[in-house]
Parts: structure tokens; sequence; C-alpha cells
């Protein structure tokens, strides 16, 4: 009996590190064409506003990769892109807590 506890256990655990690797934001057609820049690269751009993005950063108690989390949402802020006719996205601070927000610009004519 508790080796099958115990093996359900390890089943459970593995189950869930590998969770909080995966990612579950899907990109918006077009979301492709956005370009994450650098602030000093959009001065001659036009702000078209700002988004905040943010996701789970842990999954049942388990801290997610935090690279998996800054994809997830650079692809979030690229999606807010696309819904503002925006093609540029600026990340305007570090990640905190699975949030980070992004200046939206229109770059090209």
């Amino acid at each position: 009996m508790k080796r099958n506890t115990l093996f359900k256990t390890g089943l459970l655990v593995l189950g869930l590190t590998f969770l909080s690797g995966c990612s579950w934001v899907k990109a918006v057609e077009g979301s492709d064409q956005v370009l994450l820049a650098k602030a000093h690269n959009v001065a001659g751009c036009e702000k078209l506003g700002h988004t905040n993005s943010f996701v789970k950063d842990s999954v049942a108690g388990l801290s997610r990769n935090k690279e998996t989390i800054m994809e997830e949402l650079v692809t979030l802020g690229k999606n807010q892109a696309v819904e503002m006719g925006a093609d540029t996205i600026v990340q305007t601070g570090p990640l905190k807590d699975g949030k980070v927000g992004f200046d939206l610009y229109k770059c090209k004519s």
C-alpha cells in the first residue's frame, strides 16, 4: 500500500512539474508580425497605448519557469498590439509576480 501511494505521489509531482513549464497562451493571427523592441528603437513611432499582461506564476504551489512566463506575457502583449493596430511593443518594467507592462506603438506606415 505504501509503495502504491508513494508512486502516485511521485507521479503527481512529476505531472505538476511538467505543467509548470507549459505555455497556455496562444498567439492571435498577425501577432508574429509585432516586434518586441527597446525604448530607444521607437523614437519616431506613434504611441497607441499601454497594456498590462499577467499570467499565473505558479501552478499548485510550484513556481513556473520564468522564461515560459515571459514568453506568455510577450505573446499577450503582441496579441493586444494586434487588437489596437500596433506593430511594436516595448516592455515598461521588470517581470514581477507574473505581470509586466508594454507600451504599444505604430512604427510602420
